[in-house]
């Protein structure tokens, strides 16, 4: 591992903050837990850690207690098990090489990958990686081949060089009976038993219970428009040669949905004559192929039809974020040539999906509507842009270092099984697609890799990473790590708890082993696991007691000011102070003050502006980014106070629904 790696295995973790503010997002949370070990020690390094619904287990793939593999933690009692482990001082021991857990609901069954034949009557081909499920109702575990031929448990045959792989996290349904995985290497995934000519990057659904495997990628009759049973010529995935980043598939937890980064899209979906012949040229190019997000819900049958994300069938419909598809050939496709993780992430219904992407410019967040009748400008929701950094504000001490992401990527991207929230990682600082909203701490340092999530509902976007100390400090690498984010990672909630890997040094005291390690948080706003509810009739002596909360949200005006809008309790006097640092000093500036008095409890709109000397700076490109400090007064009762990030900027405004 040569940098800081902040791999988030959930759909997103928030921030606690000392402040009496609250909002959607500004949830109160517990303390930051290490799960990566047991009651004795630590584990030498953990990564791609997966909760279980029900919030009691937790998978991760890591060392500890001489092994190496696969391990599951019991947060009741406390105790690490192995799930497929091996000697971690032996080379190429038994199981050592497992790897991408994912975890049922409950968590008795975790899927991963290894190159281990840990069914020797079904998985006959040492050399060859496949995918397996451990039932952990037993000690030992046992398991089941999930990368099997169709109708048998007869493991897969390969060509050379590969196997069948899952993707770590989002590979098993919530029942634990569903597998997705893809092939690396020419296999008989659709072929007789002896036979290996199904091309390498296709993806497969096993069902356990019925031994059945379903082709998901498959291939479209362009004369009818109907599906075949067919594989895709040339892989259906962008790169198997590198899963862990650009490559693989993600199941829905309901078991109904996959969706996968796509190539050689002519042969899988509807395209315009123009578009098939442009994808088919640069697929033939020798370079990576055009990629594109896409997504099939194989529990409407075989006749499913495999769709687009990001654009719909042909011309009349294209991405709303771009109007020339040339800019999507230019860049080699939706996720352009960037080194971060591709995979779109599902909702449990499969409904939701949420996606890292841009081939224009840095790496994005957006999130898509899969339900039918919807267009692309409909559909698809950008929530993220970068901003730039000019390097004349970075530190000099910073500003050297030449592995700081100065240009903004996001890195790791996570949805809740609700679709209505969803993190990211990334280095950038500035975000503004208001709303969401910048609410809570603000960025800490330039340069430093942080997770941030954005509640849908309240269109509140947070960073939450910090260290032990509080909000104020940033989440750090050990000695010797630069901070820099990158892997590949999937959303995992678990009840009220949210389970993250991190290499930061600084988020529990007495973390010692200089590597990553499995977390936990606890979400106080999170619901637990569903279940049977019945609720009783109030007690007759008991009233509710009112919500002392403010709520905040921030709009960049045409005009280049600012609406600030406050959700206040009830009646009192309403304050926001503006402030920014501009230019070389790095004091801070006010910008400007305003006020008014609530007479009922509900929202209050604030208008803020720059001063006169600064207003030719909303008309620029990027215009002027500050912090608001917001204060609400009634005597008798306690001050609430929040912060929020703002944007002074003088656009023209767009259509509603436009989409861009």
């Amino acid at each position: 591992m040569t940098a800081k790696r902040i791999v988030f295995a959930v759909a997103f973790l928030a921030l606690s903050v000392a402040s009496p503010i609250a909002t959607p997002a500004a949830a109160e949370f517990g303390p930051i837990r290490l799960v990566s070990r047991d009651a004795t020690q630590q584990a030498g390094e953990a990564v791609a850690p997966a909760i279980s619904a029900d919030g009691r287990y937790v998978a991760f793939q890591g060392s500890i207690g001489g092994l190496r593999g696969v391990f599951r933690k019991d947060l009741q009692n406390g105790t690490v098990v192995p799930v497929a482990a091996g000697n971690a001082f032996e080379a190429n021991a038994p199981a050592a090489d497992s790897a991408a857990p994912s975890i049922s609901a409950d968590g008795r069954y975790v899927a991963f990958t290894t190159a281990t034949p840990l069914d020797p009557l079904d998985d006959g081909q040492l050399s060859s990686k496949d995918v397996y499920v451990a039932d952990m109702s037993s000690t030992p575990p046992s398991y089941e081949l999930a990368s099997a031929l169709d109708g048998s448990s007869a493991g897969l045959t390969y060509g050379a060089g590969g196997g069948s792989e899952a993707s770590g996290r989002v590979a098993i349904s919530a029942d634990g009976r569903k597998v997705a995985f893809f092939t690396t290497a020419t296999s008989n995934l659709t072929g007789e038993a002896t036979q290996t000519d199904t091309p390498a990057g296709q993806v497969a659904l096993r069902d356990l219970d019925t031994d059945r495997t379903t082709l998901v990628s498959a291939e479209r009759d362009p004369e009818t428009g109907s599906m075949t049973d067919l594989p895709v010529p040339g892989g259906a995935l962008i790169n198997t040669l590198k899963p862990t980043l650009l490559g693989g598939a993600a199941l829905s937890a309901d078991g109904t949905t996959v969706a996968w980064l796509g190539a050689h899209l002519p042969a899988q979906v509807p395209l315009s004559t123009a578009e098939a012949k442009s994808f088919e040229t640069l697929d033939g190019s020798g370079s990576r192929p055009y990629d594109e997000p896409l997504w099939r819900r194989i529990a409407d049958g075989a006749g499913a039809p495999t769709r687009r994300m990001v654009a719909g069938d042909g011309a009349a419909d294209p991405f709303p974020g771009l109007t020339e598809k040339a800019e999507f050939n230019e860049a080699q496709g939706w996720l352009g040539t960037k080194n971060v993780d591709g995979v779109p992430q599902l909702s449990a219904d499969g409904r939701t999906a949420a996606l890292i992407g841009n081939p224009s410019e840095a790496t994005n967040v957006f999130v898509v509507d899969m339900r039918d009748g919807l267009s692309r400008a409909q559909a698809v929701r950008q929530l993220t842009r970068d901003v730039p950094i000019p390097a004349a504000e970075f530190p000099n001490e910073i500003n050297s270092n030449k592995n700081i992401p100065l240009d903004g990527h996001i890195f790791d991207l996570a949805i809740s099984a609700d679709g209505r929230r969803i993190a990211f990682v990334t280095a950038r600082q500035r975000f503004p697609l208001a709303p969401p909203n910048l609410i809570g701490s603000p960025p800490s340092l330039l340069g430093l890799v942080e997770l941030y999530a954005i509640d849908l509902d309240g269109e509140a976007l947070q960073r939450v990473t910090h260290g032990f100390a509080g909000a104020s400090e940033p989440s750090l690498a050990p000695a010797g790590f630069v901070a820099q984010g990158a892997g590949a990672s999937a959303p995992s909630f678990g009840g009220n708890l949210i389970s993250f890997g991190s290499t930061a040094s600084n988020l529990v005291s007495g973390d010692g082993n200089d590597a990553g390690d499995a977390f936990t948080v606890e979400d106080r706003d999170l619901p637990r696991a569903s279940g049977a509810t019945s609720i009783s009739a109030a007690p007759v002596s008991r009233r509710r007691k009112s919500s002392w909360r403010m709520k905040l949200s921030a709009f960049s005006m045409p005009d280049g000011t600012v609406r600030l809008v406050a959700v206040v309790p009830g009646q009192g006097g309403l304050h926001a102070g503006v402030s920014a640092e501009l230019g070389a000093s790095s004091r801070r500036q006010r910008l400007d003050r305003a006020g008014a008095r609530a007479r009922r409890g509900g929202p209050v709109a604030l208008r803020l502006e720059l001063p006169p000397r600064l207003r030719h700076l909303a008309r620029s490109s990027e215009g002027v980014y500050a912090t608001a400090l917001v204060s609400f007064h009634r005597r008798g009762r306690r001050t609430l106070r929040g912060h929020l990030q703002v944007r002074f900027h003088a656009h023209r405004s767009k259509r509603r629904g436009s989409g861009r």
